[in-house]
This record gives C-alpha cells, structure tokens and sequence, in this order.
C-alpha cells in the first residue's frame, strides 16, 4: 500500500476509464514530518495533466476555462475535493456535511473511488518528486492604501504565515525587501498614481518566491493649500515708498510680495517689506502671498492691500530775523513755490497764525530779549502737495 503523504497545496487529477468525466482534488492543508501548515491557498497548483503527466499551474487551469471560486478553481465539469485538518487529523471531504478520514495517497484513491466512481490515476513516480520540490507561495493581495498625503502612503496587504518577508517595487524601479506586510512609502510626488506589484518571499527549503501580484496603484494627495497672509498693514507711507507687514503663516518656506509688475521674494521668519521708487502721490495694489515648499504644501491665496503714497512735501521756507529796534523785530522769508499760504508760530508750534505775507513784525516786545520764529509753507487743499517742513529763524531785541 502507498503510504506516501499528501502535500500542501497539491492538485490530483482524476478520470473515470473509458469516461470524460473528470474530477480534481485539491489538498489545502497537510501534515508534513510532524508539522502541521494551516490552511493556505496557492497562486500555483499542482496537477498532473491526463496526456503528459506533468505539473500545470493555476494559470493552465485559468486558461481551460477554470474560475476561482472560494478558494478553488472550478468550471461546469470539474469539482473539488479538499482535504482539511479538523481537530489534529486530516479529513477529506466532497461537501462540507460528509467528512471522513484520510491521511495516506492509497487511502484519498480509494475514498475517492467510493464516492465518485472515478479512478484517481496518478504516476507514482512523479508524484513522489512533486512532493519533495518546494511549494510556489501565493502573490499577495488584499491590499489597501491608508494615510495619504501629498509625499507619502502606508500601504498594506493580507500577511502569509509561510512568507519569510516581502519584496516590492514601484512601476519599473527595482524590488525593495520588505519584512512585514505594511510598507511606508515617503518622497512622492504629489497628485501622483503610482503602480505597485509584490512577491511574497520563500524560505527556500519549503516555499519559494511567488510570482508577481496584480499591479496595485494608488494617488498621492495634492497639495495642501497655505493660509493666506493675515493682518496685511501699510505703514512707514512716504512719498516715494510704503512698508507692508503682516502675520506669520504656518508651514510657509516664505513669502512673495509684488506691486505692478514687480516681485520679490522673502525668507519665512521676515514679515516686513518695504517698497521703494514708488510714484508721489499714486495709488498702489502691494499683494502678498505664502510660498509651500512644493513638496507637501503649494502657494496661498493672495493677501492684497491698497495704499496711496504720499503728496510732495513743499519746500521749506529760509527764515530771516531783524531786530528794528529794543521793542520789535522783523522775520522775513521767500515765496514758495505751489504754497498757498503760509502759517508762523512764535511759541514753539504750540499755536499757528495763517499769512500769504512774506514777513512779519513783532511789537511790543521786551528789550534785550531773544525770539523765535517757526514758518510752513501751506499746501491748498486740492493740490497735488503737501504741508511743508517748518523754517524757522531767531533774533534778539536791541537793549534799551
């Protein structure tokens, strides 16, 4: 009697003499010199084909018109018989409500005789070198892609108890071991699908490698948009310049800032710019923006603010002093140009006095006294200038 010991993974082919009737019977778990695999299905099957007796693999069966189907490959004519560990023996069963016992070759030819009619015809001799060679491990599936983001991705997939490790590889790129069945993918591109295939790695004493896994792709997240710069405040306004400053953004590796056509750029701990060669008295749109790094963050909105430079500044009057005598004195000054008017302060800007003269007297005053005077030009209220800077000049009364 054949006491040979059935094999993990391996597929029997069976035909009734003198009939086209075929079965296959599927062994999907085995004891093999005391250890004892748990259930397992196989990308690659073993079958010895009826004319040349010799293996074929699931992608024959496939291409007979075989389907998987739970675990096994079936189609119209063929059905399966499995042989399962319940309870620390072997059983081989042709439904899930009959089971009977079945441990040697001789003893799965004989039951499966009983319940088919069929013959199990098997070459002996190359079945026993079928189940010393190393079985092919399953491709990986299950897989699934988890916290996404624009530069990175964790990718899973169902771990096999009888992988020694993983390998991958990413489109054409080379294979990359991996020990366990989770990956973690950083340095991507963002808004990207990348395509992925897997083998699971034998030990190569029971299992060798299997073949590729169907590709598998996923999508990098696109980029996250930067807040736009806040608090965006105009000041230090002169006539030919304006500083702009605003608040800091998060994650910014800087900023842009434009008025008309011209842009600058700076680094992310400066949130002041001040722009220069600017018209007088001219209206302007100064825009800023938060600049990502292009990696996991892109550019913010704009943040705009207008602003008007200010009017020209008129020129400031030359003040001349006199004395006319030890109680008056005389304080003079030339036209300004564009000035209006004129206004003149004699205690130190703390209350004016308007004037279109070009001069003015002091009377009554204390002899052998000193006396100041403060002049500014004065801009009409529609012109395209400004108040001027104050002149002043100073003098002292004659003594008595």
């Amino acid at each position: 009697m054949d006491s040979t010991r059935i094999k993990i993974g391996q597929v029997l082919y069976g035909q009734k003499e003198d009939s086209e009737d075929v079965a296959i019977v599927k062994v999907e778990s085995v004891g093999v010199g005391g250890i004892n695999y748990n259930d397992t299905d196989n990308s690659f099957q073993y079958s010895f084909d009826e004319l040349f007796g010799i293996p074929i693999s699931a992608g024959v069966l496939r291409s007979s018109d075989f389907t998987l189907s739970g675990g096994l490959y079936v189609n119209d004519s063929i059905s399966f018989i499995k042989i399962k560990q319940i309870n620390g023996q072997w059983f081989w069963y042709a439904d899930k409500d009959k089971c009977i016992l079945v441990k040697y070759l001789h003893e799965l030819q004989g039951l499966y005789g009983e319940l088919t009619g069929n013959t199990l015809a098997v070459d002996e001799e190359k079945l026993l070198i079928e189940l010393d060679s190393l079985m092919v491990l399953s491709a990986p599936e299950g897989f699934a892609a988890s916290y996404i983001t624009p530069n990175s991705a964790t990718i899973t997939w169902d771990e096999d108890a009888d992988a020694e490790g993983y390998s991958y590889k990413i489109g054409d790129g080379n294979w990359v071991p991996a020990e366990y069945a989770v990956i973690e993918l950083t340095g991507l591109t963002h808004s990207t699908t990348y395509t992925l295939r897997f083998k699971s790695l034998g030990d190569d004493e029971s299992f060798v490698d299997s073949p590729e896994s169907e590709e598998f792709t996923f999508t990098t997240a696109a980029l996250i948009v930067l807040d736009s710069p806040a608090d965006l405040t105009a000041t230090g306004v002169g006539e030919n310049e304006v500083t702009v400053t605003w608040s800091a953004v998060a994650n910014a590796a800087g900023y842009e800032v434009a008025v008309g056509g011209t842009t600058d750029t700076v680094t992310a701990e400066t949130l002041t710019y001040q722009f220069t060669t600017l018209e007088v008295n001219t209206g302007y749109t100064f825009s800023v923006k938060a600049v990502g790094d292009g990696v996991t963050y892109d550019d913010s909105v704009v943040a705009e603010l207008t602003e008007t430079t200010l009017k020209g500044k008129l020129g400031t009057p030359v003040v001349t002093s006199q004395a006319l005598g030890a109680t008056s004195v005389k304080f003079s000054w030339g036209a300004i140009t564009n000035a209006a008017s004129y206004s003149y302060s004699t205690d130190d800007g703390v209350t004016w006095e308007s004037t279109e003269l070009l001069e003015i007297t002091l009377t009554e005053l204390t002899p052998s006294t000193s006396y100041t005077m403060l002049v500014k030009a004065i801009a009409a209220v529609e012109s395209d200038y400004r108040d001027s800077d104050s002149g002043s000049g100073t003098v002292s009364t004659n003594a008595a």
